[in-house]
Parts: structure tokens; sequence; C-alpha cells
């Protein structure tokens, strides 16, 4: 059985998780780990798009280099999240601001009820 020859995806991957293992500093938080667009961060997102390349071509359940696409994904989108290279998600913060406005709405809706009031409607002067 011929053995498959890890030429081109693997090497890049091992480089990039070598610069993430000796260059962190442990946050995850954006910007403060590694260096935006810095080398880490443009090598990182060279590496998602071959594997976006090779998802068009051969679609989401390949096999590259003896490693399934799903398993490539998990290791650079992991990599990339704890490199403090992902911004935050723009929609968790429209969602709290939506949030925090429906219920300033929802006091402001509150209403008081004057039962004698409707009940002078419905029934009349009894």
């Amino acid at each position: 059985m011929a053995k498959v020859k890890k030429e081109f995806l693997t090497p890049m991957w091992l480089e990039i998780k070598l610069m993430y293992e000796t260059g962190t500093n442990g946050s995850d938080k954006y910007g403060t780990n590694f260096l935006i667009n810095g080398e880490l961060d443009k090598k990182s997102r060279n590496f998602v798009d071959h594997i976006g390349a090779f998802t068009r071509e051969f679609g989401w359940d390949c096999i590259i280099e003896d490693v399934k696409m799903d398993l490539w994904k998990e290791r650079i989108w992991s990599l990339i999240e704890n490199a403090g290279l992902l911004p935050e998600i723009a929609w968790k913060d429209d969602l709290a601001k939506d949030l925090k406005i429906a219920e300033e709405e929802a006091e402001d809706d509150v209403w008081e009820l004057n039962i004698e009031e409707i009940e002078k409607g419905i029934y009349g002067n009894l």
C-alpha cells in the first residue's frame, strides 16, 4: 500500500500551529494575542482559503491528506479563535441592544385598568 504524501495542507497546518504554540500569550480576546493582519493572521486566512477551495472542489465531506475536512475546519477555527484573531460577532451586540429596547418598550406598555370605569361602560349606571 502506498503511503499518501502529506505535502501541501499538513505542512501549512504544522507551521501555523507551531507559530501559535510558540507565540501565544493565552488571550482569546480580539487583537490582544496575535497581531491583526500579522503573519499568523495572514497564514491562517490563507489556510482557510485553501480548505474552502477544497470544499468547493471535492465537497464538504472530502478527506485531504488522510484528514476529514470537518477536522481541518475545526482545527483552524479553534486556532483562529484562541489566537484572538476572530472579531466579536456583531449580531450578538445587536441582539443585546434589541432585547434592551424591547424590555424598555414593554415597561412603557403597562396599562392601568379602572374596573369601575370598564363596568360603567359595559353595564351603564345601574
